[in-house]
């Protein structure tokens, strides 16, 4: 009877054991997943908001990409014509935005994952000319992570190193060109077109005002 007993109480302290391993390989699995899911979610977040910064500071590389400060010297020294510039000159400003656009998206992800789970990091930055005047920034990251417990993947079938490629686009705004054109629409608003020349100041005033009269008439 002593016998059957420590029999039974072996099964159940074997089966206990079967249990906790492949309760704790699910758990470690389902931690794995999770893991993944963050990664895919990171890149993507990651990528959108590099791309707005690239995008509202690519004429001013040496400006801060988190902040977008730029310092009055670089703003006063910029080419009048910039943005019919082409060649050379253009070419660096794209290989410099690339690797600013790189080097904050390796800072940003290796920030937020464990040390040694991004392996691989590739920048792909593009200028695309909308029309004129007009021009968008399209960021491509491709990243290669080492997902943390991929051992319990490998387990599954799964793959422990997995690759996310992310494409983001953001419109290339500059923000001198934003200013000038509000504020000459402003000083035509206002009449305020050149300070200290009273008959141009006059002359536009007057414009306004026939402008204004006439569409009250119509209206």
């Amino acid at each position: 009877m002593v016998e059957k007993k420590s029999r039974e109480k072996g099964a159940i302290m074997l089966e206990a054991i079967i249990v906790m391993v492949i309760t704790m390989l699910v758990l470690v699995w389902l931690l794995a997943v999770g893991f993944i899911y963050y990664q895919r979610y990171t890149t993507t977040v990651v990528t959108n908001d590099a791309v707005v910064k690239i995008a509202s500071t690519y004429n001013n590389p040496s400006s801060d990409i988190i902040m977008g400060y730029v310092t009055t010297e670089e703003v006063s020294g910029r080419n009048l014509y910039r943005n019919f510039t082409s060649g050379s000159a253009s070419g660096n400003l794209m290989e410099v935005n690339e690797n600013r656009a790189e080097a904050y998206v390796k800072y940003i992800l290796n920030k937020a994952n464990f040390t040694g789970v991004v392996e691989d990091v590739d920048v792909e930055l593009r200028l695309v000319r909308d029309s004129l005047v007009r021009k968008h920034v399209e960021l491509k990251v491709t990243c290669t992570y080492n997902t943390p417990f991929g051992e319990a993947l490998e387990f599954f079938g799964m793959r422990a190193a997995n690759t996310y490629s992310v494409t983001a686009c953001s419109d290339c705004t500059d923000v001198l060109d934003y200013y000038s054109t509000v504020h000459f629409v402003q000083t035509l608003t206002d009449g305020t077109y050149i300070d200290g020349t009273g008959i141009i100041n006059s002359i536009v005033k007057l414009l306004n005002k026939m402008v204004q009269t006439y569409n009250q008439f119509i209206s």
